[in-house]
């Protein structure tokens, strides 16, 4: 028995697969991740989320938006908090990441709902889209952290990026 892919990584790949084909499609997305242009996404976003709820709904406007303006390829396999890390140098003496990445870890972490870190995670993904990482983030796994946003994932994404520190330096 074939396990069934989730909503989240239906999602996903649905959002991949037509923006390679259609770019009408993808140009559509990449505004959704503006507030004053969300609306040209919502014809798409109506057949995976409600639109009246916010914390539904900017988490996929978001990673639909991602996707889109990164022109990724397939959906990638490492976690936010890893790629976070990459997107900045290592101090190799100490074997910590340098503060802008901290500051930003920190500021994700320090949000309370949904909304406020979708509103956070905005210029973080430009940031991985800009260090050519955007096509080894995982959509699907953040997207569904996204969409249950909580004190769990914060601590996932804490663990995943110091444990970046921890496989480079053992």
């Amino acid at each position: 028995m074939t396990s069934q892919p989730s909503k989240n990584q239906r999602f996903v790949d649905y959002v991949i697969q037509q923006c390679l084909q259609d770019k009408g499609f993808a140009a559509k997305l990449k505004r959704a991740d503006n507030p004053n242009t969300e609306y040209y996404s919502w014809e798409i976003l109506v057949n995976f989320v409600d639109l009246t709820i916010d914390s539904k709904r900017l988490p996929y406007a978001l990673i639909a938006a991602a996707i889109a303006d990164g022109k990724v390829q397939e959906n990638g396999s490492l976690g936010l908090g890893y790629i976070l890390s990459k997107c900045y140098d290592t101090d190799t003496t100490l074997g910590n990441q340098t503060d802008p990445a901290k500051i930003k870890l920190r500021r994700l972490l320090a949000c309370q709902s949904a909304v406020e870190v979708c509103g956070v995670l905005r210029p973080i993904l430009s940031l991985i889209r800009a260090k050519g990482l955007a096509g080894s983030l995982d959509y699907a796994a953040l997207l569904g952290n996204l969409c249950w946003f909580n004190e769990q994932t914060k601590k996932h994404w804490a663990m995943d990026f110091y444990r970046k520190q921890e496989i480079e330096y053992e």
